[in-house]
């Protein structure tokens, strides 16, 4: 039997409407009404405490130095000004910090001088002022419309930007329309894509403005864990002027540093890469069929062009070691390019683990060689001691560790035929001026030497070069002198 159209009509009228004639809600304008919009042009003034952990240059991997800091800021929904004092021991220190849109004026701890304004500190500040309150991104992406960010987790909508060298995702929940987190994805140079989250609790009213009490942050993928406590909030109509634009100002990119290498060729079987842009020098030991390179500072960009440097010393010679003195940047932060040769990387006792962390990390927003063609690490911990030879010329790697008064893996290098001892940054005698009482570092090396009885004239250091004064090529006998000064 055939229904007539009238039928057809009327049942279809019965029928729900499509969900697609519902309105979405708009959670990320809900959350602006709870959070920025209540300051109407005012601003938010509070004080904040914060307890945070520094990775620094400690004596192992993942060793944290933690600081307190407290200080005053004010936040409009345009603008975060912050001044800040960071306490470690009987030593203060004190930055201030003004961000806005196309405004970003910051003077780091220590520092008298505004560092660059460049688009990536813009990106960088207008992050961190999330460790205080999720104002100011969330004004960002409401100026920078994007779709909510799918999925998201069960009862939480999720927004999401791209600032320079970071993707920003804000997480509110449906119930009660307050951000709950942000994630933020950048790229780290040494670390590669590393998230930091900021997880915001105990919140509380002032009027109708709602803020978050507490602010936990977990940074470089939870290595990491700060806490700030924000107190005493109350709306103010105006900002103090805490920094002053320079004549000119303008926020505009740097350009970048091109990396200029030279090679010494400082006995028939050494030769020295020196790297004025980031003032390293790198150890590359050529033996009968292959290569040894000892250092490669700070990038995987650096790696690899120390590569290409062996390549041209050697052209038919492998890379058959990668060996870094110790873990910190200087000497490690270029080891994926080595990964990525095939190289056997050889480190200290207690670093094999972080090796692996760093040949591992992805590297999605800036891929580097290993990146793209993944290969499996090879790595190896020199405990106390290892020779590397041809049969004609050898190379003895030494652990002294705590010897050196700076890290617990630190590694040297000797050279029985030369005479010679290479190493990082123990040494510190200036170009000029009578001897002076050396430091632990610098008594610690001359003890790990005088106690391994290895017999050395002349010693070489990888880093500073240039900067700092002091002497690179040193005769032993100098650090004799100063072992003799009280």
């Amino acid at each position: 039997m055939r229904l007539s159209v009238e039928l057809r009509v009327s049942l279809l009228l019965l029928l729900p409407l499509p969900a697609l004639a519902a309105k979405p809600v708009d959670y990320l304008e809900k959350c602006w009404q709870q959070q920025g919009q209540p300051l109407q042009g005012r601003y938010a003034a509070f004080s904040y405490q914060e307890q945070t952990q520094e990775l620094e240059h400690s004596q192992y991997p993942w060793q944290a130095t933690p600081y307190s800091k407290k200080g005053t800021a004010w936040l409009s929904g345009q603008r975060f000004l912050r001044q800040d004092t960071l306490t470690q021991g009987a030593k203060t220190y004190y930055s201030q910090t003004q961000v806005g849109a196309e405004e970003v004026l910051f003077v780091d701890y220590g520092e008298k001088t505004l560092a660059p304004a460049t688009p990536e500190q813009l990106a960088a500040q207008l992050v961190n002022s999330a460790r205080y309150s999720p104002v100011l991104l969330l004004g960002y992406l409401r100026e920078h419309p994007a779709p909510a960010a799918a999925p998201a987790p069960a009862g939480l909508a999720a927004y999401r930007a791209q600032l320079p060298n970071a993707q920003v995702t804000v997480f509110i929940r449906k119930t009660d329309k307050l951000v709950e987190r942000i994630t933020v994805l950048s790229h780290d140079e040494l670390f590669g894509d590393v998230q930091t989250t900021f997880a915001y609790q105990n919140y509380t009213r002032q009027g109708a403005l709602h803020y978050a009490g507490t602010v936990a942050v977990a940074r470089i993928n939870g290595k990491v864990r700060d806490t700030v406590q924000v107190r005493a909030v109350r709306l103010v109509p105006d900002a103090p002027a805490l920094l002053t634009k320079p004549v000119g100002y303008r926020v505009a990119a740097v350009p970048p540093v091109v990396p200029v290498s030279s090679v010494e060729h400082f006995r028939p079987n050494l030769h020295l890469l020196n790297l004025p842009h980031t003032d390293d020098r790198v150890l590359i030991v050529e033996f009968r069929d292959f290569l040894v390179v000892a250092e490669a500072p700070l990038t995987s960009e650096n790696g690899e062009l120390i590569i290409r440097e062996a390549r041209r010393i050697a052209p038919a010679k492998p890379i058959k070691y990668f060996v870094a003195g110790h873990y910190h940047p200087h000497y490690l932060g270029g080891v994926r390019a080595f990964v990525r040769q095939g190289a056997t990387i050889l480190c200290g006792p207690g670093t094999a683990d972080y090796v692996r962390y760093l040949a591992t990390a992805p590297r999605t927003l800036q891929p580097d060689s290993l990146h793209q063609q993944p290969r499996a690490l090879q790595v190896e911990e020199v405990a106390t001691s290892k020779t590397i030879t041809d049969g004609q010329f050898s190379m003895q790697i030494h652990c002294i560790g705590p010897q050196s008064a700076h890290t617990n893996d630190y590694l040297v290098y000797y050279f029985p035929t030369e005479k010679l001892l290479f190493e990082d940054d123990l040494v510190w005698i200036k170009r000029e001026g009578p001897a002076k009482k050396p430091s632990a570092r610098q008594a610690g090396l001359y003890q790990a030497v005088k106690a391994r009885q290895l017999d050395v004239q002349t010693v070489v250091q990888s880093w500073p070069v240039a900067d700092y004064g002091v002497k690179t090529i040193i005769p032993f006998a100098d650090i004799e002198q100063t072992m003799q000064v009280k």
